[in-house]
């Protein structure tokens, strides 16, 4: 699909891209794109582990503590496949080394500069957008209820990196496919160990309750 992308949607794209004002501050898409920056998620979890990691927690029976485990495991999912999730993103960011629109030279939607660790040259995938994934499959395996929120919310901030210009849509796409892919396979490795997730009856993946709860 990304490579559909790169050769369909990426071209259209650079047409509006000649013609359009993407660096309007006041834009709807300037003031909503860093909604996905990774600071939102990895400081609030973060702190919120080191918290409960420092003080100590005086639960009033085992089973509060077996719950207290579980959230706090939540807790580290939930950093970590932020975390790794974008970590995967700038590898290939910087092996691939694909220039942003603005550097694009009217003749080759790809141009490839590997590892200079310049910011016009890490277009592909998009960071954001991985992040967004992340988040989107996060919220599909905690609260299934609110998935069309997660999607809603990951489809947008793609949109926004083309609205601000700083990425082809087939870098959103495989941006968006990083953080869904890498979060959803993190989340099977710990339902292989009984952590946090399991397999239901029809081998499907699942959020597992701590014993105990209703």
């Amino acid at each position: 699909m990304t490579i559909s992308m790169h050769f369909f949607a990426d071209s259209a794209y650079v047409e509006w891209f000649k013609v359009s004002n993407t660096d309007d501050p006041t834009s709807i898409y300037t003031k909503t794109t860093d909604l996905a920056q990774v600071h939102w998620v990895l400081i609030p979890s973060g702190m919120a582990i080191l918290f409960v990691s420092i003080f100590k927690i005086a639960p009033k029976s085992n089973l509060d503590l077996v719950k207290w485990h579980h959230w706090l495991m939540g807790l580290y999912f939930i950093f970590t496949s932020v975390a790794f999730s974008g970590l995967v993103t700038l590898l290939f960011k910087n092996l691939f080394g694909r220039a942003r629109p603005n550097s694009y030279d009217g003749i080759h939607l790809w141009q490839s500069f590997p590892f200079t660790g310049s910011y016009d040259f890490l277009s592909f995938p998009s960071g954001h957008s991985t992040t967004a994934g992340a988040i989107a499959m996060i919220i599909y395996l905690f609260v299934p209820k609110f998935t069309v929120v997660g999607i809603a919310f990951a489809v947008w901030i793609a949109i926004t990196r083309l609205g601000v210009g700083a990425h082809y849509p087939a870098d959103v796409i495989a941006g968006l496919a990083v953080g869904v892919i890498f979060t959803w396979l993190y989340a099977r490795s710990f339902a292989r160990k009984r952590l946090l997730f399991c397999f239901d009856c029809k081998g499907k993946l699942a959020f597992r309750k701590p014993y105990g709860s209703s």
